[in-house]
């Protein structure tokens, strides 16, 4: 007696429906597997966030699916939105086409979306343990939350009468509006983080205190020490460092300094202190002075523009030698000339030039300050990060520090391995390596004003965003829509390469064997 024939049987031979009889994918030699590509912007990026993945959200306009995604590697983006120099823009490949992606601007969308939506989440009876965070700049404030969101009861120490660090008293208030950092301390106080300001720890409370009260912490004082140029005249008066002058004008206190101004350095600090100063009544000439070239400041250019813009002079290659002074306060700075080349930094005194001023603001960077650490005694496990580690660095990577620091102390505290750091399985991707004739839709488009219309222009390099050009091409049927992806299903794929190859951003790899 034969066999029955079944109905699937029969489709299959007349070949009008898939069959699931015959695993073909048996038959395979390579396999297509979808591999964590590396896109440009996100090799670019200090907090090494997952930009493409952000920007397909934002997309599709699911604001809390973006704000989950930007959360794993960024708390903040309301703050560095605005904040950071987004090295990220610069390796964008949409710039090949037509104008890179505004990155900055999307990223505050989300922040924003994150502030107008937030509500406390319900807070468990107990906690996994507690922790003491020194530092409420970038780096506390990354750890306090991500510590928080773990499952830890976390107090912030703050010797200032004010949250924030450098947030609140290094970044002036038009670089970064007060109302939005107000809201991020005030949501991580609603999530139970404790603040304790005015508090200087090594003063009123010693660090061995902090040890024996808590099972873990973590120290993020930030480097407020202010470097000296030893060079004549610096004490006299009119003659601030940067650190103080910004703290004092982002406090808000009432600033008299004598016009002009000049400001030495060619930092963020340094421009931001030009910037302020220029501000103040009273200032009509504020110059800027920096010892390289314009090309080697490692300011932000974009700010340095913006400078200039505003009305501040900026000379190059000169660097200070005296500070005179007419009955005690500053009137006037004797400079040389100099130039720097593969060997070094040459000074030329031979042709020095005065430049009257009344008011002089040293910017030659900051130092970390270790007093803190005066009266431990006893040894102990130190979990640190930010500036008091790096020495003055970036709020990303503050943040990114922050991060890292709260991982490693949820694995010591629960016993458990040392958490990985993201690694690419690929290279970045690159422009050529796209394939931008399957997006039939990519048509020239400058910068939009809408975060989602923006964000649409992302060419999601080296990232899945479920296009469905896989599904369109794959002559097996071998993909499939599970929980709205896209996925390969290897029991019928054969191997064939034309997912690979027809894939817009280059999200897939071909492997040997099955």
């Amino acid at each position: 007696m034969l066999p029955e024939i079944t109905r699937e049987e029969v489709c299959y031979a007349c070949g009008t429906e898939p069959v699931t009889v015959n695993k073909t994918g048996e038959w395979r030699f390579l396999t297509p597997r979808r591999a964590e590509s590396l896109s440009p912007c996100r090799q670019g990026c200090l907090l090494d966030g997952e930009i493409p993945a952000w920007m397909e959200a934002v997309k599709r306009e699911r604001w809390d699916e973006a704000w989950q995604v930007m959360s794993r590697y960024n708390p903040f983006p309301a703050l560095t939105g605005y904040v950071c120099f987004h090295p990220c823009t610069e390796e964008c490949n949409r710039s090949q086409l037509d104008q890179e992606i505004e990155i900055p601007a999307v990223e505050r969308a989300i922040g924003q979306w994150r502030l107008d939506n937030y509500s406390p989440k319900i807070k468990p009876q107990s906690f996994k343990g507690t922790v003491a965070v020194v530092g409420s700049g970038p780096a506390g404030m990354s750890c306090a939350f991500y510590l928080n969101s773990g499952g830890y009861d976390v107090s912030v120490f703050e010797r200032e009468k004010a949250a924030g660090g450098m947030f609140a008293l290094g970044i002036p208030e038009y670089r970064l509006p007060r109302r939005v950092l107000k809201s991020e301390l005030t949501l991580l106080e609603d999530e139970g983080i404790k603040f304790i300001t005015g508090c200087n720890i090594g003063k009123d409370i010693s660090l061995a205190e902090l040890y024996a009260d808590f099972d873990e912490v973590f120290l993020a004082p930030g480097a407020w020490k202010s470097r000296i140029a030893g060079i004549k005249g610096e004490k006299n008066e009119g003659v601030w460092s940067a650190l103080d002058f910004l703290k004092l004008y982002n406090s808000g206190e009432r600033l008299k300094i004598a016009d002009p101004v000049i400001v030495i350095g060619g930092g963020n600090a340094a421009i931001d202190s030009a910037r302020s100063a220029l501000r103040l009544d009273g200032v009509t000439h504020v110059t800027l002075i920096y010892r390289r070239s314009r090309a080697e400041m490692p300011a932000g250019q974009v700010e340095v523009e913006a400078a200039e813009h505003e009305g501040v002079e900026l000379i190059c290659n000169a660097l200070p030698r005296e500070i005179n002074a007419e009955a005690g306060a500053v009137s006037s700075m004797i400079l040389d000339h100099c130039r720097t080349d593969r060997e070094g930094l040459f000074i030329d005194q031979s042709c020095a030039f005065n430049k009257s001023c009344g008011t002089v603001i040293m910017a030659l960077g900051q130092e970390k300050d270790y007093s803190i650490f005066d009266n431990l005694e006893s040894p102990a496990a130190l979990f640190a990060g930010g500036d008091l580690v790096t020495g003055p660095a970036t709020v990303p990577e503050a943040i990114h520090a922050g991060r890292i620091a709260a991982k490693a102390i949820m694995a010591r505290i629960e016993g458990l391995p040392e958490p990985e750091l993201f690694k690419a399985e690929q290279g970045a991707v690159k422009f050529e390596d796209l394939n931008l004739a399957a997006k039939g839709t990519l048509k020239l488009q400058n910068k939009q004003a809408a975060p989602f219309a923006e964000a649409s222009r992302c060419l999601g390099c080296g990232t899945c965003n479920s296009c469905g050009i896989c599904y369109m091409f794959c002559p097996d049927l071998a993909v499939d829509m599970v929980d709205g992806r896209y996925e390969l299903n290897m029991d019928y794929c054969k191997g064939c390469g034309i997912c690979f190859r027809e894939c817009p951003s280059r999200a897939l790899v071909m492997e040997g064997g099955r």
